[in-house]
């Protein structure tokens, strides 16, 4: 098995020049005339990973070396088959060559030798991997265009076959360079694009006095799992509403929980006021120093330990699920949930930072408990006792990152919507989801579509079986998803 060269952090070199993002050379001359062609010569599948942390793509034909990349080398996004190509030369089929650029952590693929001299001699792509497989420079009935797209940003270049792929790739800012070969089309099927994701709002009056909406919410998303293609669960904060020496409320929510586990769905919980030691009986302040109180959320992480979260991926403080991230991959792509406490710290507006910045081809959802008003627009203030206003964390933080895609907060009011542009040109989509019911339980569903580049969310109450008819139900397109 030829062995893999990477690096373990990505020190990307400038520009190349000219193909894209700079790989030199002219494309090979690919023409419709069909060659003799053995299409049965065409049956090794070749494997495409990808390295979330840089966006590399990883295509093999050597199966143990496309799990090797996934346990050892981080190309934990299996892709399944790009396309199928021969392991051995034969009639009408040319070398397709591997070669690796240790600068910028890139490994390409070229069927044209002078391209791959060029980028050898001159380019930076030092390291010669020889051979990856055989495929055909011409057109034939039993094959397809495989086009090669470069990202500008990424300094990546990545292959596609089916229009769903070219599409997407497209919308997420990648740069078509036209067809560079031909291959056998796979036989895999395609990713499922579509899924669901789940945001549950203030639930703190459905535990007061027992626990019989919020228990029905969680067995009926574990039922419909399936059926709505439930990917993953969160909640913005406020689960109960105050503690007791019983612990009830917080006894109930935890019970409620365990309904999703059972299933196997990963949630996320963002902490709210109530969920602190800041509120107490009745929903008043507690005595002491409100923001210590604030920040005091041991009873929250004796029921919520961070060994109950199935997607934890890190935290800011140990034993502490305040401020965590998780994990996940659905519709072909990668998600980063961010959980982020109420009227943060800077410590944790820093970590919340160092975050985004290590993950860039994750999609980001941020949940927190404050962060819109009931009107839509981001809240100025701190709540009186909090640190960092949402406008700080917005600024400071949220904004500036190109993967962040949403924000989900509850708090005050009951739906509104917001969109803003990052600095980096990215859409950030915002949404309110708070309620305070306590006859039926409000539950909003996100079907997100990473073929069609769109979302659609309603806000739906299993309890009555009612859609609340109050502008919380909508379509976004044209949204560019991480890639």
């Amino acid at each position: 098995m030829r062995t893999l060269r990477f690096v373990t952090s990505l020190a990307l070199a400038g520009a190349l020049s000219a193909c894209g993002e700079g790989i030199p050379a002219e494309a090979p001359e690919l023409d419709s005339v069909e060659s003799a062609l053995d299409c049965a010569a065409l049956s090794a599948p070749v494997y495409h990973r990808i390295r979330p942390t840089t966006g590399d793509s990883l295509y093999t034909t050597n199966a143990n070396e496309a799990a090797n990349a996934n346990t050892t080398y981080g190309y934990t996004d299996d892709r399944g088959v790009a396309f199928h190509a021969a392991r051995a030369t034969g009639t009408g089929l040319s070398p397709v060559y591997r070669i690796y650029s240790p600068s910028r952590g890139e490994h390409f693929w070229t069927i044209d030798a002078t391209e791959k001299q060029n980028l050898v001699s001159t380019g930076g792509f030092t390291t010669d991997e020889g051979i990856g497989f055989y495929a055909s420079k011409t057109a034939a009935p039993c094959l397809v265009p495989v086009y090669r797209y470069s990202h500008t940003t990424l300094k990546k270049h990545r292959f596609a076959t089916t229009e769903a792929e070219r599409n997407s790739l497209s919308a997420a800012g990648w740069v078509d360079e036209g067809i560079k070969l031909y291959a056998a089309p796979s036989s895999t099927q395609p990713v499922d694009t579509k899924f669901t994701l789940v945001v549950i709002p203030d639930t703190q009056n459905e535990v007061v006095n027992n626990s019989t909406l919020i228990d029905h919410r969680m067995q009926w998303l574990a039922d419909n799992k399936s059926a709505l293609d439930i990917r993953f669960v969160v909640q913005t904060g406020d689960l109960m509403n105050w503690d007791t020496p019983d612990h009830i409320q917080y006894e109930r929510a935890s019970n409620a929980l365990k309904r999703l586990e059972t299933a196997g769905m990963p949630f996320a919980l963002a902490i709210g006021n109530h969920d602190t030691a800041a509120t107490c009986t009745g929903g008043g302040a507690c005595p002491g120093n409100v923001n210590t109180n604030l920040r005091n959320t041991t009873t929250f992480n004796t029921y919520f330990p961070t060994t109950r979260f199935k997607a934890l991926a890190g935290v800011y403080e140990t034993g502490k699920s305040d401020n965590a991230y998780h994990t996940f991959t659905a519709g072909g792509l990668n998600w980063l949930v961010l959980n982020l406490e109420l009227w943060a710290r800077t410590g944790a507006v820093n970590w919340a930072k160092t975050v985004l910045a290590q993950h860039p081809n994750h999609n980001v959802i941020v949940i927190t408990h404050s962060h819109q008003t009931s009107s839509g627009s981001i809240e100025q203030s701190n709540g009186g006792y909090g640190n960092n206003s949402p406008q700080y964390v917005f600024d400071n933080a949220l904004k500036l990152y190109p993967n962040v895609r949403f924000i989900f907060s509850g708090h005050v009011g009951t739906s509104a919507y917001r969109e803003a542009t990052g600095t980096q040109g990215n859409k950030i989509y915002q949404i309110l989801t708070t309620y305070h019911d306590s006859t039926t339980n409000p539950t909003r569903l996100i079907e997100i579509d990473t073929a069609a580049n769109t979302f659609s969310t309603r806000v739906y109450s299993p309890y009555t079986n009612a859609e609340k008819q109050d502008g919380s139900k909508f379509t976004i397109s044209n949204v560019s998803w991480v890639r």
